[in-house]
């Protein structure tokens, strides 16, 4: 029984790990575009890209390390099945029962690893990835410039153009949105503007010509306009000033906690108690992938390679249709959210279970229209 869960365990341990580098890469495939542009047409130095891309990676390993678990283990006892060493198993008295505790290991190891990474490495890699986009504006002005994108320069100060031009340096149709500290926040609207480089003391300047300054005061019930041919307007870039704030992907569990307590988790603050549950149930979807995963591989067979991606990416389109759907009524329904975060796993977790406990008799995963099998303990 031992040499079974260890070789169970070391069947799941390559496909696992080759799972995890080609999810990862798959869903980066869209930044590389965006990576590469920076260093080939905008002059970025290498190093800073690397650690922007370095950055990136942890919010995916949310998603990927679940998803390489099902696969590993669809594929590994896929294999055993496919070799009919289920078969012999089955004989020898251990069926799905018996091959739950390594999946199980495997399991826990992943959730362990998934909720680490909705602990720290979330945070960590939206607070790296703001600061590493700061110093990029700063050594090369306007870099981060993009389109028809909305730019976050710095916590208090936002910007959209309608085009840029090749070398990031000159945008057109500019729209800046700026906060004082302690002051009613102010629009401006240019027909263009250009990225100074950055100064000794870390200030980026931006150039905006013929323009528009709109605001609203607060204690006022008057709404103010004021023209002007050329302003130059200066944004403190320092790496240091970039933290999480009042984001929530840049705060740790703990933090997202407090702030539930601090602000109830609802309406407009419903999004802090959404990011806490979907860290949670994103690392405990790895039991119910892990559960699941043991059924349906007894059922692969022949039926090879394909069929279990093929599972996997089904699997995971529904659980993320969920999470969606979760941030879709955040703001209108603080328990829905909650239920539609965890519905995937309760749904996965009570399925397996029931498989599991009848697995001493006779069940059928697939009709036979489609060639499925029965399974017996």
């Amino acid at each position: 029984m031992r040499i079974t869960r260890k070789y169970l365990l070391g069947e799941m341990t390559g496909p696992f790990l080759v799972g995890v580098g080609s999810f990862t890469v798959i869903v980066l495939l869209q930044r590389f575009s965006r990576l590469a542009d920076l260093v080939i047409a905008k002059g970025v130095p290498t190093p800073l890209v690397g650690r922007l891309l370095l950055s990136l990676i942890p919010p995916f390993f949310e998603i990927t390390l679940p998803a390489s678990l099902l696969l590993a283990a669809l594929l590994g006892l896929g294999r055993l099945a496919a070799d009919s060493e289920t078969t012999a198993l089955s004989a020898a008295g251990v069926g799905m029962r018996g091959v739950a505790l390594p999946v199980l290991v495997a399991s826990a190891i992943t959730c362990a690893a998934v909720l680490l990474t909705g602990w720290h490495g979330v945070p960590w890699g939206y607070r790296e990835t703001q600061r590493t986009l700061a110093q990029i504006v700063s050594e090369r002005a306007g870099a981060g410039a993009s389109g028809h994108v909305f730019r976050e320069i710095t916590p208090e100060v936002l910007v959209y153009p309608d085009r840029v031009s090749p070398d990031g340096q000159k945008m057109f149709g500019v729209f800046l949105s700026f906060r004082p500290e302690g002051t009613d926040p102010l629009l401006v609207f240019a027909r263009e503007g250009h990225f100074v480089p950055a100064t000794g003391d870390g200030v980026v300047g931006l150039e905006l010509s013929d323009g528009t300054i709109h605001g609203e005061p607060t204690e006022k019930p008057v709404y103010r306009i004021a023209s002007f041919g050329r302003m130059t307007f200066r944004v403190p870039l320092e790496a240091s000033s970039i933290s999480g704030g009042g984001e929530p992907k840049g705060m740790t569990l703990p933090e997202l906690s407090r702030k539930i307590d601090a602000t109830g988790g609802r309406g407009t603050n419903a999004t802090y108690r959404y990011h806490f549950h979907r860290r949670l149930s994103l690392a405990v979807c790895c039991f119910s992938f892990g559960l699941l995963a043991i059924p349906l591989g007894f059922s692969l067979r022949s039926r090879g390679k394909s069929s279990a991606v093929g599972i996997t990416v089904a699997l995971f389109l529904v659980t993320y249709l969920f999470i969606a759907a979760a941030k879709t009524v955040e703001r209108y329904s603080a328990p829905g959210m909650v239920a539609l975060l965890w519905a995937p796993n309760a749904l996965g977790l009570s399925l397996a279970t029931w498989i599991l406990w009848r697995s001493e008799h006779q069940v059928t995963l697939f009709p036979r229209i489609f060639g499925g099998v029965r399974l017996r303990k």
